[in-house]
C-alpha cells in the first residue's frame, strides 16, 4: 500500500463537506502501474458515489488498477447502483480501504462481494482512525440511530456566558467566532432557545460562503408566528418549529 494514495483518497472526502449528508464523505483514487488514472468524491445524495466517478474517469484504464477508498464500497441499490459490482465489471484488480461501512444494509457486504470476485481486499488499519473521525455523525447515527450533537458554549473565566449590560460586546475572539462558522458548515441543523432568538435577533446562518446543501435552523420551542422570532435568514434557509417538524 502506498499511504500517499490512500491521503489523497482522504482529501478528496472531506471536499465532501456539508454536501453529501445523509450519506458519508468518500474518496477515491485509482491507481495503475504507479499512476493516478481516475479520481472521484461523493458530493449530493443521490448522485454517483466517488467510485463510480473514478471509474468514469479511468475508462479502461481501471482494468488492473487498485482502488484506494477511505471507506468500505457499497453493496446493496439504493438511489444509485452498489459500487462492489461496478468495481468487478470494471475489472478492479485490488480494493485498499480503512474501514467497513457500518451501514447494517452493507457492513462488510461490499468487501466479501469484492472478494468473492477475486478482487484482493486491504485494509489500511493505520487510517482507520482518521477515517473514523472524518465521517463521525454518520459513524454514529448508523451506530445509534440518533445525530451527532455538537454542543456550542463561549464562557468568561468568572463563568458567565455574556458581557454584562454596560459592556456589550462579544466575550470570544474573531478566531474562536470563526471556528464557529465551520462548526456550523459541518452540521445540517442549528438547535438554539427562542429566548436567544428573542434577545439577540441571531442570523443562524452559515456564513463560511462554502456550498452546503441541507441548510436547516431550528428554534428549540414555539414562540408563535416566525415573524415573531425575527430570524433574519436569507431566503436559501429553512426556519422550523417543533409543530412542522
Amino acid at each position: 500500500m502506498n499511504p500517499e494514495f490512500m491521503r489523497e483518497a482522504l482529501d478528496l472526502a472531506r471536499k465532501g463537506r456539508a454536501l453529501t449528508s445523509p450519506n458519508p464523505m468518500v474518496g477515491a483514487v485509482l491507481v495503475r502501474d504507479g499512476e493516478v488514472v481516475g479520481r472521484g468524491f461523493h458530493t449530493y445524495a443521490g448522485l454517483w458515489h466517488a467510485e463510480a466517478v473514478a471509474l468514469a474517469e479511468a475508462g479502461e484504464r481501471a482494468r488492473g488498477a487498485t482502488l484506494y477508498i477511505n471507506l468500505e464500497p457499497c453493496s446493496h441499490r439504493g438511489r444509485t447502483p452498489p459500487c462492489a459490482g461496478a468495481l468487478i465489471e470494471a475489472g478492479v484488480a485490488r480494493v485498499v480501504a480503512p474501514m467497513e461501512d457500518p451501514n447494517p444494509l452493507v457492513a462488510g457486504g461490499g468487501f466479501r462481494t469484492l472478494r468473492e470476485a477475486g478482487i484482493e481486499v486491504e485494509i489500511a488499519a493505520e487510517f482507520a482512525r482518521e477515517a473514523e473521525k472524518l465521517n463521525e455523525p454518520f459513524l454514529h447515527f448508523m451506530q445509534t440511530g440518533r445525530p451527532l450533537v455538537t454542543l456550542k458554549a463561549a464562557m468568561t473565566l468568572d463563568g458567565k456566558i455574556s458581557a454584562p449590560d454596560d459592556n456589550q460586546g462579544w466575550i470570544t475572539s474573531e478566531r474562536a467566532r470563526a471556528h464557529v462558522q465551520q462548526l456550523r458548515h459541518d452540521c445540517d441543523a442549528i438547535l438554539t432557545g427562542v429566548g436567544t432568538v428573542l434577545a439577540d435577533d441571531c442570523l443562524l446562518t452559515d456564513r463560511t460562503g462554502l456550498a452546503r446543501c441541507r441548510p436547516l435552523l431550528l428554534p428549540r420551542r414555539s414562540c408563535g408566528p416566525l415573524s415573531r422570532c425575527r430570524m433574519r435568514s436569507s431566503s436559501s434557509k429553512r426556519l422550523a418549529s417543533p409543530s412542522s417538524i
